[in-house]
């Protein structure tokens, strides 16, 4: 991104697997540039980063994410969601309109069944994309 007109572009941080790019107003830069930019560079990104997918990569992950759902409802968890998209295409669970509070979505005793079933989460997700 630096060596394509986004000077400012910052280097990823350690254990910031699911961290979002700054944009081009935050860097300094048109618009027009930066998107230059990202143009030129998104090859060297490995699928998923910055929760982008291609759509054909979106279905495997979401039948990845299905057997998750399945496994964490046989653990004790019935109305957990099978997972759906945004209106960007990007695959999450929808645990809001599933009746989870914010609290119980991050409660210990749900982060137990999670972990559970984590094997089965695709790993291209860097963890379990909850909202």
């Amino acid at each position: 991104m630096r060596s394509h007109g986004v000077p400012d572009f910052p280097d990823p941080q350690p254990g910031a697997s699911n961290a979002k790019f700054s944009g081009a107003q935050q860097l300094g830069v048109s618009s027009s540039r930066y998107q230059t930019a990202v143009n030129a560079c998104q090859h060297l990104l490995p699928a998923g980063v910055d929760d982008q997918f291609p759509p054909a990569e979106v279905q495997q992950l979401l039948i990845g994410m299905r057997e998750f759902s399945q496994c964490v409802r046989s653990h004790g968890v019935p109305n957990w969601p099978d997972p759906a998209t945004d209106s960007e295409g990007r695959p999450y669970f929808p645990l809001s309109t599933h009746g989870f509070t914010r609290s119980q979505a991050h409660s210990p005793e749900l982060g137990i069944k999670e972990q559970e079933c984590s094997h089965l989460m695709p790993s291209a997700l860097g963890g379990i994309p909850e909202g």
